[in-house]
């Protein structure tokens, strides 16, 4: 059952939520929530989401300044705190998270801010902490062309050479439609995130992916981040920085099992 709403938040902004759940959901698994990487929205799921929703219900939100969710002030911490407030707001007694990119960041702080509610967290292409040399110099498009343009190397570059052109066309898609000011200022969020401060206050099973391509999130720094975690690092062949959109199959053969996994342990 598809069910599509709005959640207010503590911040008095509104995000879309989307919700699938099971056909039959008494004996459903505990649900997952799903967060899109900057500048995306919550439609990059979508290939996931069959698999997932014949055992559990997936959340899916589209985070403050993206999708057709309100603009806000923009911050990780702000993100966080949204996502802690529609975990309330839908009465998610417990819980997987699973982010792509900087929404891997943000899984990491909704599992510090509920640690008896998150049974596991899952990062795809994800880092923690931006680039120090990089900190200050995100990129600040002027208008609805710089944005396109912008958006248009960036799809490119985040994929797997070779990929077809439907696959970087979906990606351009899913982009931020939101305007070059609330672009700005969600680049320069994530430009300056860093949730280093939650990683030992994680106490939950963690996967951590990354593409073999991927030029964002390298794989040493993957498997840095699942050492701090005490988890698993999983490497994924063929893909570049949003897995969930170019191999979603790939990608399950890793996520249901660590799920699963979640569950019984629990």
């Amino acid at each position: 059952m598809l069910r599509l709403g709005s959640i207010e938040t503590s911040r008095n902004n509104a995000l879309s939520v989307a919700t699938v759940s099971p056909a039959d959901s008494a004996d459903a698994r505990p649900a997952v929530l799903l967060v899109h990487p900057i500048n995306m929205r919550k439609e990059c799921w979508l290939g996931l989401v069959p698999a997932l929703a014949a055992e559990r219900t997936c959340v899916l939100v589209d985070l403050a300044g993206h999708g057709e969710s309100t603009d806000d002030d923009f911050s990780l911490e702000a993100w966080v705190a949204d996502c802690v407030d529609v975990v309330s707001q839908l009465e998610l007694a417990d819980l997987h998270v699973v982010g792509g990119s900087l929404g891997g960041a943000i899984a990491v702080g909704i599992a510090a801010a509920l640690p008896h509610r998150v049974r596991s967290i899952t990062g795809l292409g994800s880092a923690v902490v931006s680039d120090p040399a990089e900190r200050g110099n995100s990129p600040a498009p002027s208008d609805a062309d710089a944005v396109d343009a912008l958006f248009a190397g960036l799809a490119r570059e985040a994929v797997a050479p070779g990929r077809p052109d439907d696959v970087v066309g979906t990606v351009r898609l899913l982009t931020n439609r939101h305007g070059a000011d609330v672009v700005t200022r969600v680049l320069r969020a994530a430009y300056m995130a860093d949730a280093t401060g939650w990683l030992p206050d994680v106490r939950c099973p963690a996967l951590w992916a990354t593409g073999e391509y991927d030029v964002t999130c390298s794989m040493a720094e993957s498997e840095w981040i699942a050492e701090r975690l005490s988890g698993r690092h999983v490497p994924l062949p063929g893909v570049g920085h949003l897995p969930m959109i170019e191999d979603p199959g790939l990608v399950l053969e890793h996520l249901v099992p660590h799920l699963r996994a979640a569950d019984a342990s629990a």
